[in-house]
């Protein structure tokens, strides 16, 4: 199926659902293909500006998914509107009902220690019959540990790895290693550990719906989101008017 693409800052962004999300990891991992899956908001639109390795790396990949109500403003300004906001939060109880159903395995790759163990346990209650078959933290030597990292992946035969470092460390990290990783589906996706281990609450569905999420998580935490939302969205929004004017040109 071709799906519509929504270009912002000269990456392509696929005009998804959640459904047709889920749908193209079934045919992947059916098909045994491989792909890379990944997240941008605002935030991230603003760290690849000044590191092109970041945005060459969103650029080269096929599924990079809009996240949040500062794209869907975006969007709108090139007329474009995205027509779901397909963020990992919210997709993960899709991708765990589709595994479990599936019997497709996954491996949680991120965080502080003990972050993804917990996690593991909270949606075991909730998919008792879902393979999480393995689990690792993000606090390790990157140069050193990687290829060990690599082959504990690899030895769990997971068909579906979620790598949660934060933008952009994980979109390079797996950048460098897909080639010697055998996952099917490897996912960047951000902070959503911290959601799932119940490290850190959610905004509530009103909240989310009205595209303010980001308010709660700024109530939340103060000191690391206020530059992040307060100085960079306006930031984000100032740079996409320029940037479309020229594009115009």
């Amino acid at each position: 199926m071709v799906y519509g693409k929504i270009d912002l800052f000269d990456v392509k962004i696929l005009n998804l659902t959640k459904e047709d999300v889920i749908n193209e990891i079934e045919k992947i991992i059916s098909n045994k293909g491989k792909e890379k899956f990944y997240f941008v908001n605002a935030d991230c639109f603003n760290k690849a500006y000044s590191d092109l390795e970041y945005k060459k790396i969103l650029q080269s990949a096929k599924f990079v998914l809009g996240d949040g109500s500062g794209v869907r403003y975006a969007s709108k300004i090139v007329k474009t509107p995205i027509i779901d906001n397909v963020n990992g939060t919210d997709l993960l109880p899709m991708i765990c009902d589709y595994a479990q159903k599936a019997k497709r395995k996954i491996f949680l790759l991120g965080a502080k220690p003990n972050i993804a163990e917990k996690m593991k346990e909270n949606l075991l209650k909730i998919y008792p019959n879902l393979e999480i078959v393995g689990t690792h933290h993000g606090y390790f030597d990157w140069e050193k540990q990687s290829n060990e990292i690599v082959n504990k992946i690899n030895d769990s035969d997971a068909e579906i790895l979620l790598v949660a470092f934060g933008a952009p460390f994980q979109e390079k990290w797996i950048n460098e290693y897909y080639p010697k990783i055998n996952c099917n589906i490897q996912m960047g996706v951000g902070g959503l550990f911290d959601f799932f281990s119940g490290t850190i609450k959610r905004a509530p569905k009103w909240m989310r719906l009205l595209g303010i999420e980001w308010i709660f998580r700024l109530v939340q935490e103060p000191k690391r989101m206020w530059r992040r939302y307060i100085l960079g969205n306006p930031i984000f929004i100032y740079r996409l008017y320029r940037w479309k004017r020229e594009k115009i040109k």
